[in-house]
């Protein structure tokens, strides 16, 4: 799981924390076994993300979220999955699952579909408030 800003970074109240997959991670995974003549195919495919970001919200994304690109302007970025924090936190525990679903195939023409599962990592994100003053010259 990637973050813009960075995990281990501050963000802003105000401003879009971006939640992405790196590349690849958001695509169909199959494995092959065989016992002799059986065989089975499993394959799991991610569904969605979900985010729990820490303040007893949550935000549903359908794909990987898209990547931040620091060579990009700012001003031309979008992001299809990110949150803006309300308030600070220097301890916010961030929780994002991706739920997969599932399909096997065997030999003898077999086959169905598999129970969903879903796999999670959590990791903490502080958000800081910035101050400005602007004062006449």
């Amino acid at each position: 799981m990637l973050t813009a800003p960075p995990r281990g970074k501050e963000g802003l109240v105000g401003l879009p924390h971006w939640f992405y997959l790196a590349k690849g991670e958001w695509a169909a995974r199959s494995n092959r076994l065989r016992a002799g003549l059986v065989w089975a195919r499993a394959t799991a495919t991610p569904q969605r993300m979900t985010i729990s970001p820490g303040d007893g919200k949550t935000i549903t994304c359908d794909g990987p979220g898209t990547r931040y690109d620091p060579a990009t302007p700012a001003a031309q970025q979008r992001s299809t999955c990110s949150y803006r924090y309300s308030c600070p936190n220097s301890s916010n525990r961030v929780t994002v699952s991706v739920a997969w679903g599932g399909t096997w195939r065997g030999s003898g023409g077999t086959g169905g579909t598999l129970p969903p599962i879903t796999r999670s990592v959590i990791f903490p994100i502080r958000v800081v408030e910035a101050q400005a003053l602007v004062t006449k010259e």
